[in-house]
């Protein structure tokens, strides 16, 4: 009797420790996939300031040289780029407060945005986990 009494209680923990170790297992697997994911919309967010700044750059080049080509001087197209680019800067200077509200709000919509359809992800396993178990039973 105490034997059987014994083996049920060593299959039973044998048991928890298993999910225990399973549910461990699977909180690291989600660590990591929450850590890639971020580390992944930081490489992109970073690539697109880089190409935003390169074409920022490119234009300011070929505004430059088409305003040489309209004035019939490279110093007079490339001064005028440079004050149309510092009027811009200053214009956005001016503006700051709503371009900064502008951006963040950009910026943050999109992060709730991505949380949301990752909830809605996690609603969606643990609705069909909820199911396997209960039809299992």
């Amino acid at each position: 009797m105490q034997k059987k009494l014994r083996q049920l209680f060593v299959n039973y923990w044998n048991t928890a420790k298993n999910h225990a170790k399973a549910r461990i297992q699977a909180q690291k697997y989600k660590v990591v996939l929450a850590i890639f994911k971020l580390l992944a919309d930081l490489i992109t967010n970073a690539s697109i300031v880089v190409c935003l700044l390169l074409v920022i750059f490119l234009t300011s080049i070929t505004l430059s040289f088409s305003l040489s080509v309209f004035f019939g001087s490279h110093v007079l197209g490339f001064l005028a780029a440079t004050l149309t680019l510092t009027l811009a800067a200053l214009l956005v200077l001016w503006k700051r407060k709503k371009v900064e509200n502008y951006f963040a709000g950009l910026t943050i919509a999109r992060y709730f945005e991505k949380r949301r359809a990752a909830n809605e992800e996690n609603l969606a396993d643990k609705r069909k986990s909820f199911d396997f178990y209960r039809n299992a039973r």
